[in-house]
């Protein structure tokens, strides 16, 4: 079962549109994808629990330096009841190498015992219920539940807008509007392997600022492309 709606509610002309390009994007994307997929210790042996982690490790911080601490991390708190229980202090040092660590010592508790105590140790698999765990948005629920539980749903992170701003450019999609596009564009099966494409195209080619629309496998179908933006070739 999918966890987004397929009857996402565009203005008709965008969602025409979306559902005309749909497929061609699929494929472009997901060929990409296998020729650069990038490697990071969170895309291996996932499991909720582990993508949940990786995503607060995430925040604020660089894929390079949360790669270094992840490992570490996970041997000392491998599950929710040993994160719930871990203490503070200990936590804050172990994480203040990628900073922000005072913050983030406190979400990761945070969550592990709301969980704890609300769901016994696990992890929702509905989003609703993830959404109500604190500090978990959109993006961290879909996360967990493409990653971890392998139920497809749109993972919209300020990458994925930036393409499907650029892509449907014409249509000046609103925030709302990325994601219901997201959403009719994510396939229901490879959904996991057109996440992490997407989110690498975004970090390698379509950069926030100048794109790399010359090394971009969706340049034939993007209104960004077709304009006469700022580009690298």
């Amino acid at each position: 079962m999918m966890a987004m709606s397929k009857t996402a509610k565009l203005e008709p002309v965008l969602a025409q549109e979306v559902r005309k390009r749909r497929a061609q994007l699929q494929r472009k994307i997901l060929r990409w994808g296998r020729e650069n997929y990038r490697q990071f210790p969170w895309r291996q042996d996932r499991t909720p629990y582990r993508v949940l982690v990786s995503e607060v490790l995430l925040k604020r911080t660089t894929a390079q330096a949360a790669a270094v601490l992840y490992p570490q991390c996970l041997t000392r708190y491998p599950d929710v009841e040993t994160l719930a229980q871990a203490d503070r202090r200990q936590l804050e040092t172990l994480l203040k190498r990628i900073g922000y660590h005072r913050r983030r010592a406190d979400i990761l508790i945070e969550v592990a015992k709301y969980i704890r105590d609300k769901h016994g140790g696990k992890i929702p698999q509905n989003k609703e219920a993830l959404l109500e765990i604190p500090h978990i948005g959109p993006y961290t629920a879909a996360a967990i539940l493409t990653l971890g539980y392998g139920t497809p749903s749109a993972m919209v992170d300020s990458n994925v807008e930036r393409i499907i701003r650029r892509l449907f450019l014409r249509f000046d999609p609103k925030p709302k509007a990325v994601r219901e596009t997201a959403e009719i564009l994510a396939p229901e099966s490879e959904n996991q392997a057109y996440s992490f494409a997407l989110l690498d195209l975004g970090a390698l080619i379509c950069r926030y600022g100048v794109p790399k629309c010359g090394a971009c496998p969706l340049r034939e179908p993007c209104d960004y492309y077709a304009s006469n933006r700022p580009r690298q070739t």
